[in-house]
C-alpha cells in the first residue's frame, strides 16, 4: 500500500514538472516573437546597443587577420623598421664645377666631387614601413562581415548566456541602458607630415678630389627637412614630397662655405613583397655663404648651381636569416644644370649586407658605384666606395649613423682623382608632426 502511494506521488511530481517546462517554453517563444517584432521598429536603438558587440567582433577580426599575416611572413614581424636609414637617398650631393684654367682657385665654386652621395636621414614614413606593412583590411568588407555576424541566428560568444550559472543576459533598449562611449567616438590623430632636424660631420683626406694636391679637411652639415607622409594613390602607390635646407661649413676652407635648398617630389610603387620602384623629381640650388676677398668675385647669397634631376630607382630587400638581410638598389638620374657644364647622366648601383645585433642596433658593409657621363662636354667619371656602417635607433624619433671606408675612382677630366678614405657621423631627430 505504501509503495503504491509513493508511485502516485512520483507521477504527480513528474506531471507538474512537465507542465511547468511546457509553460516556460511557450513563454520563451512568445518573448522571442515579441523581440523579433520590436526589432525592426527600433532598428536604430538596437544598432546603438550592439555598438560594444561590433567593436569586440571587429577587434577579433583584425587580430585574426594580423595573426594570419604574421604566420605567412614571419621575417617581417622580426625585422626592425630601419631600412630607410640604409636605403640610398635619391639626393645627389652637389658636385664641383670644374675650375677654368684662366681663373684663380679662390674664384671657383666649392669643389665637392669627393663628398658622399647619400647622407642618411631617418624618416618615420620610411620605405621599409611600406614594404613590411601588413595587408590592408578593406573597411567596407569588414563592416559587411560584422553585419552578417550580427544578423546570423547563432548567439555571439559571451553575450547571451552562461550555462553553468543558469543566467540569461538580454540586450535592453536605448532608453533603459545607454551604451558607454567607445574608442571609435574619439577621432585619432593621423599625421600628414613631419619636421626633422639633422646634423653631421664628414672627414676625408682628399676633400677636393685633387690629383696633384690632395687636401685633408672636413665639413659640418646641418639642416631641416619638412616632409609629407606617403599619401596613398592606390593600393600599392604612394605620393611623397619634401623640402630640405642645409648649411655646409668647412673646417679649414672657410672660403667655400655654402648653403643648399632642395625640393623633391616622388611617386613610390610597391612591385612585390620585397621590391619597389620610385620616380622622382628634384631641384637643388647652392648659394655662396661668404663674400670673397676679391671685389670681382662671388658674393654671399649668389647662386652658383641650379640643378633639376629626374630619377628612376628600383630597390629590393632579401632576408637571408632572421637577422641578416641583403639590400640592393639601382638608380638612373638625368640632371639638367645651370651652368650647362654640369648636365650629366648618372647610373648608381648600391648593395648593402646588414646584420641586426638587436632591435635598435644594426651593422653592415656596403658597396656603391657611380658612373657619370657629362652631356655638354667630354668628361666621364667613375667612383667606387667600400665602407662599413653602424645604425643605432636611439628612440622612435631619433637616429644615429656612422660610416667609414675608402673611395676609388677616376675621371677623364684633368686633375680629378677620387682616391682616399672618408669618415662620417650623422644624427637626426624629429621635431614634431602635423
Amino acid at each position: 500500500m505504501r509503495l503504491k502511494n509513493w508511485k502516485n506521488l512520483f507521477f504527480c511530481i513528474l506531471l507538474a514538472s512537465s507542465g511547468g517546462s511546457w509553460c516556460c517554453i511557450r513563454v520563451d517563444a512568445v518573448e522571442s516573437a515579441n523581440t523579433d517584432i520590436w526589432r525592426p521598429k527600433n532598428l536604430t536603438n538596437t544598432q546603438v546597443n550592439y555598438q560594444q558587440l561590433c567593436q569586440k567582433l571587429e577587434q577579433e577580426a583584425i587580430n585574426s587577420l594580423c595573426k594570419q599575416s604574421s604566420e605567412l611572413h614571419p621575417l617581417d614581424s622580426q625585422m626592425p623598421l630601419n631600412l630607410a636609414q640604409q636605403t640610398p637617398q635619391t639626393t645627389q650631393a652637389p658636385d664641383q664645377t670644374e675650375k677654368p684654367e684662366n681663373i684663380q682657385k679662390q674664384n671657383d665654386p666649392p669643389q665637392l666631387e669627393s663628398q658622399p652621395s647619400n647622407l642618411p636621414i631617418s624618416s618615420p614614413d620610411s620605405k621599409e614601413q611600406l614594404l613590411n606593412a601588413p595587408p590592408q583590411i578593406n573597411q567596407s568588407q569588414r563592416l559587411k562581415r560584422l553585419i552578417q555576424l550580427l544578423q546570423s541566428p547563432k548567439e555571439p560568444p559571451g553575450s547571451d548566456s552562461n550555462r553553468e550559472l543558469g543566467l540569461r543576459v538580454r540586450l535592453r533598449p536605448l532608453e533603459q541602458q545607454p551604451p558607454p562611449p567607445t574608442e571609435q567616438s574619439v577621432v585619432s590623430f593621423k599625421p600628414i607630415g613631419y619636421l626633422q632636424a639633422h646634423v653631421g660631420y664628414f672627414q676625408t683626406n682628399n676633400i677636393f678630389s685633387s690629383d696633384d694636391n690632395p687636401i685633408e679637411d672636413g665639413f659640418i652639415i646641418s639642416g631641416l627637412t619638412l616632409a609629407s607622409a606617403y599619401f596613398p594613390l592606390g593600393s600599392k602607390t604612394y605620393l611623397n614630397g619634401s623640402i630640405d635646407g642645409n648649411l655646409i661649413r668647412y673646417m679649414n676652407q672657410s672660403q667655400y662655405h655654402y648653403n643648399q635648398v632642395r625640393f623633391n617630389l616622388s611617386i613610390y610603387q610597391q612591385l612585390s613583397q620585397r621590391m619597389y620602384g620610385e620616380i622622382s623629381w628634384s631641384n637643388q640650388q647652392l648659394f655662396y655663404a661668404n663674400n670673397s676677398d676679391r671685389l670681382d668675385s662671388f658674393k654671399a647669397g649668389d647662386r652658383f648651381l641650379n640643378e633639376i634631376s629626374l630619377e628612376l630607382s628600383l630597390g629590393r630587400r632579401d632576408p637571408l636569416t632572421s637577422r641578416l638581410t641583403l639590400d640592393s638598389f639601382y638608380e638612373l638620374s638625368v640632371n639638367f644644370a645651370d651652368p650647362l657644364s654640369r648636365d650629366r647622366i648618372i647610373n648608381s648601383f648600391w648593395v648593402s649586407l646588414n646584420y641586426y645585433l638587436q632591435k635598435p642596433l644594426q651593422v653592415g658593409i656596403d658597396y656603391q658605384a657611380n658612373f657619370s657621363d657629362f652631356t655638354q662636354r667630354d668628361r666621364e667619371d667613375q667612383l667606387h666606395r667600400l665602407f662599413g656602417h653602424l645604425n643605432y635607433r636611439i628612440s622612435d624619433t631619433s637616429n644615429m649613423n656612422v660610416q667609414a671606408g675608402v673611395s676609388l675612382g677616376s675621371s677623364t677630366a684633368e686633375n680629378i682623382d677620387f682616391d682616399g678614405w672618408f669618415f662620417s657621423i650623422n644624427y637626426s631627430f624629429q621635431l614634431g608632426q602635423f
